[in-house]
């Protein structure tokens, strides 16, 4: 009888048999004293009593647990005993109990919850606590089928545990199933990881991304991270590095800039009265970052100042040789395109249908704009501004004597100089021809400066700049002055009836221009602080003088080949 409730036992239930279910879900049958078939979880009907289960099984009512086992202990613990089966299942080893001790709330159980949820226990308080906890820890991790701590599988039986599971689920719904599969991802996961490791130690096996479990890619790709992303990284960081060393540069330099041009103002004693005004332009630098135009253009400004250790030595007379020189080639350049152009004839020019002294004005006035829109919006273009298209004593430059007459840093100072060339221009491209209007254009011109620049560093006035084409317009000024000597001027603004009345011959109003430059350069500087004398003290007279004399001097030329050729 003994033996055929053994093998009906045995029949429904897994047993010693090897399982079809994933390691996770085998079940205990390593203990006779466990329920074979039961796993826990949240459903109540899935822990039903092994004789409950054999009846449903069999069709039979439910009979009471056969007496050896029922009269003892449902413990947990397997014995040495029964422990010599020679089973597969039995000779596995037992999974590790899992440590985690979670406890249900913060405050632990008293003696009397603990006697409500276990009934009469032997067992206090604490040892209830602590087997609450456990198998809270359990139910977290998803460890219902592990074995319990062996100072708790030794006192509670299978009857207090169920209790406890039962109290717990009720008051502590956790998702049990959720847990277990959780646990089974894990222990896959593990078993997987330990057996690409292996396969990679062997050889075998070698990931995309050059080592198993190596740092994912963006959005967890399993490429691993880009080569090229790295590096462009690499780079950028490199290239932030390096704007910020520079910018730390950038505004430390400005200290370094004031103590340079303080030592330089130290050595040379002409430049000293301009220490004031030079120290100004070494205003505070601008950052970078909070306010980058402004700090691009200032350093522009700085590349454009010449700061070359050879200006430094560099005599008065060295500072006029060059020039003085390179006017004279230009004079000559002047008075030979005046002999030889010959008027291109109508099928030959560019703009047959314009008019020709509104094409040569045209053309200067075209120059002289586009010079000033590259002082006033082009930064990166003041180093050759500087160098080529203004007069600076300091440290003159040959083509700046020239240079300098295309150059205008205001609109108003362009368009003054404009307007005298369009109004006075054409008359005497009309008059003289274009060879001669662009030979006294560049010679007064370049005259101009020649007479600036000497008395600038004569009178030791060597950071005076000078730029402009006054110098020009004055000599086109003059030359129509001289070829009109003895005829009557007048303004053709006024009224025919005003234009008998109000006019002056071409030598007398000459003379005034000369005059009033003359006394502007004489004068002692608090005659001219009053409005409107006082725009007078801002002008080049030495540069127009020379203008004036260039282009009084060609006129007069002209006057007289024009009588010879009349005689």
């Amino acid at each position: 009888m003994s033996n055929a409730v053994w093998a009906v036992w045995r029949a429904p239930c897994p047993g010693l048999r090897t399982s079809v279910l994933p390691v996770p879900f085998r079940a205990v049958s390593r203990d006779l004293r466990i329920t074979p078939c039961r796993m826990y979880s949240t459903s109540r009907q899935s822990m039903l009593p092994i004789p409950s289960l054999l009846s449903q099984l069999l069709g039979q009512p439910s009979r009471p647990t056969p007496a050896p086992i029922s009269s003892q202990r449902f413990n947990l613990v397997s014995t040495p005993r029964r422990f010599k089966r020679t089973s597969a299942a039995s000779q596995k080893p037992k999974p590790k109990s899992d440590p985690s001790v979670v406890h249900p709330r913060q405050k632990p159980f008293s003696d009397a919850e603990i006697k409500a949820i276990f009934g009469p226990a032997k067992f206090n308080a604490k040892l209830g606590n602590r087997i609450l906890a456990v198998l809270h820890g359990h139910r977290l991790t998803g460890t219902l089928d592990a074995d319990l701590p062996v100072d708790i599988a030794r006192i509670v039986t299978k009857q207090q545990v169920d209790t406890a599971l039962g109290w717990l689920r009720d008051e502590y719904p956790v998702d049990e199933d959720a847990a277990i599969f959780a646990r089974i991802e894990r222990e896959d996961r593990a078993a997987e990881e330990k057996l690409v490791r292996r396969a990679e130690k062997l050889g075998l096996y070698k990931p995309q991304s050059g080592s198993y479990d190596a740092e994912l890619g963006e959005e967890g790709s399993p490429y691993g991270k880009s080569v090229l992303k790295e590096a462009r990284e690499r780079n950028e960081k490199r290239l932030l590095a390096e704007q910020e060393r520079k910018r730390q540069e950038w505004l430390d330099g400005e200290k370094e800039e004031q103590e340079r041009l303080k030592f330089e103002f130290g050595k040379n004693t002409s430049l000293q009265q301009y220490e004031e005004a030079a120290l100004t332009e070494a205003r505070p630098r601008a950052d970078p970052i909070e306010r980058p135009y402004l700090a691009w253009v200032q350093k522009h400004h700085i590349a454009a100042t010449n700061d070359s250790p050879e200006s430094m030595n560099i005599t008065n007379s060295q500072r006029l040789l060059a020039p003085l020189l390179f006017s004279i080639v230009v004079l000559a350049l002047c008075y030979t395109f005046a002999q030889k152009y010959e008027f291109p004839a109508r099928k030959d020019r560019i703009m047959p249908d314009v008019p020709p002294a509104v094409a040569t004005v045209g053309a200067i006035v075209a120059a002289n704009v586009a010079v000033t829109l590259l002082w006033k919006y082009i930064p990166p273009a003041w180093k050759l501004l500087n160098r080529y298209f203004v007069i600076v004593p300091f440290y003159p430059s040959s083509l700046g004597m020239i240079g300098s007459t295309f150059s205008h840093q205001t609109w108003r100072h362009l368009g003054t100089n404009m307007m005298v060339l369009g109004l006075m221009g054409t008359r005497v491209h009309d008059e003289i021809g274009r060879g001669n209007f662009l030979a006294i254009y560049f010679a007064s011109g370049v005259m101009g400066s020649v007479f600036s620049l000497t008395r600038s560093v004569i009178l030791g006035r060597l950071g005076m700049t000078s730029l402009g084409a006054s110098a020009a317009t004055s000599g086109i000024v003059a030359a129509w002055c001289m070829s009109h000597f003895n005829d009557k001027l007048t303004m053709w603004i006024l009224p025919q009836g005003l234009q008998d009345q109000i006019w002056t011959y071409g030598w007398v109003f000459l003379t005034c221009l000369v005059g009033t430059e003359v006394f502007s350069l004489i004068a002692p500087a608090f005659l001219l602080r009053a409005w409107p004398l006082s725009r007078l003290t801002k002008m080049d007279h030495a540069a127009h003088l020379g203008g004036y004399a260039t282009g009084a001097g060609c006129g007069y030329t002209l006057m007289q080949k024009r009588k010879e050729q009349t005689w």
